[in-house]
């Protein structure tokens, strides 16, 4: 079974006020899925105007499905909380998500999972969470038949159930839900709702596929805590899945040492190797990552030294550029396997060549999604021809998405103000006042 994002809307989450919505393929469904000319999507908008609040929500509903603590783990759940707009009170995520046979490409279902959270006695808390399931094939609000609805903490409706109060998933999520969410409850099998056990099995296996790769000043993390969440994230892999394995999500990290477990080594040298051939693309010279490890009980400390021949680099010391192709080379790989990978700022401290050639890497053979927030102009004409490519994000919360129309260039109309609500009223001579001392 194998998961594809169809839509995203994402409101209240950071400086977002209104609702954003992403579309990522047509609104109509046909048994065969294919999405060629679909799978990338370049979000653009001036600084501030929310790219990063998006794919912030998108860590929110990975890390809420992936980690059984839910809101009750206080790091996350403060994250959660600075990240609530302090206009609507309320960050909103609803996902749209197509399921299909991953052999056959054979259609299977498409369900749509909203949450919300607001802030109550100073606590973070679910105040709404609804599981639909299209009944036709097309992707439109009115085909979608609600499963499971759940509000400030309790369950108010599952499809077909009668005498809910009295039910065993009822009283079981009692005081439950309003930190966790229902994907987490584990009473549907034991109450016998297998139809809403496949829903929330493929839900699941959704989360489990999203990588969201952050720039550390807007995720407010640090490596350890990045590391547990990664621990948790692969058992809860192993329980609905054999298509993930452990040695797919290593977590590199570029400051600090990686920590990994002494049965997982051979797997995270494996890695280690394919890391060195992705490097050695950008830097012809490198002859090699060396590991230089450190054992503390069951765990290995790792550091990763860059062999250079006559020269070591210790990773702590590489460029910034080096750092950043290291740090999202996980992320990258997955999507190219058939993962759904989310990055911001994907050019910050990539030449715009190599940039632009992993993006078109992207476009031609990667086998998953690939969305990514940019400042850098190139893309667009990697991606013009493609359909749900190109989404341009205003200040105000407005999203205009680039359809094909002949022979027009988006990249020309996005720098002369032309795309709807992004008008880029800026000239040269606004900065003298700023910048300019008056002469004496």
């Amino acid at each position: 079974m194998k998961a594809y994002l169809c839509e995203l809307k994402v409101n209240g989450c950071k400086n977002i006020d209104k609702t954003i919505n992403l579309k990522f393929c047509n609104s109509t469904i046909k048994s065969k899925v294919k999405f060629e000319n679909t799978n990338v999507k370049a979000i653009y908008g001036p600084n501030g105007a929310g790219k990063s609040a998006i794919i912030s929500a998108v860590h929110i509903y990975e890390r809420l499905i992936c980690d059984e603590n839910g809101l009750n783990d206080s790091y996350f759940s403060n994250f959660v909380k600075e990240s609530i707009n302090k206009k609507t009170n309320k960050l909103e995520v609803e996902a749209t998500v197509l399921f299909y046979d991953s052999k056959d490409s054979s259609y299977f279902a498409t369900y749509r999972h909203y949450i919300s959270f607001v802030i109550k006695n100073n606590s973070v808390v679910i105040d709404c969470e609804k599981i639909s399931k299209l009944s036709g094939n097309s992707i439109l609000d009115e085909k979608f038949k609600t499963l499971i609805y759940v509000e400030d903490g309790k369950i108010i409706e599952i499809r077909g159930v009668d005498n809910l109060l009295e039910s065993k998933i009822y009283i079981s999520s009692l005081n439950l839900l309003n930190k966790k969410s229902i994907v987490n409850i584990s009473y549907l099998e034991e109450a016998n709702l297998k139809n809403y056990e496949i829903s929330i099995i493929c839900l699941k296996i959704f989360a489990l596929s999203i990588i969201v790769s952050m720039e550390k000043e807007d995720l407010h993390t640090n490596y350890l805590k990045d590391l547990v969440f990664i621990e948790n994230k692969i058992e809860m892999m192993s329980k609905f899945t054999n298509e993930i394995t452990d040695e797919d999500i290593f977590y590199f990290s570029v400051k600090d040492r990686d920590v990994v477990k002494v049965d997982n080594f051979n797997n995270y040298k494996n890695n280690i190797n394919k890391l060195y051939k992705f490097i050695k693309v950008f830097k012809s010279n490198l002859t090699g990552i060396d590991i230089d490890k450190k054992i503390n009980g069951d765990e290995y400390y790792c550091n990763k030294i860059f062999n250079y021949g006559d020269l070591l680099v210790d990773i702590e010391f590489e460029s910034t550029g080096i750092k950043k192709l290291v740090r999202i080379y996980n992320a990258l790989s997955a999507c190219a396997n058939g993962r759904i990978v989310f990055i911001d700022e994907f050019d910050a401290n990539l030449h715009d060549v190599y940039f632009t050639k992993l993006v078109e890497f992207m476009k031609i053979y990667a086998k998953g999604q690939f969305c990514f927030t940019t400042h850098n102009l190139e893309p667009i004409d990697v991606l013009k021809d493609n359909s749900h490519s190109l989404d341009f994000l205003s200040n105000d919360s407005r999203v205009t998405s680039w359809m094909k129309n002949g022979n027009k260039s988006p990249m020309k109309k996005y720098i002369n103000g032309l795309i709807d609500y992004s008008p880029f009223n800026v000239h040269a001579i606004d900065f003298i006042d700023s910048l300019l001392e008056e002469d004496n």
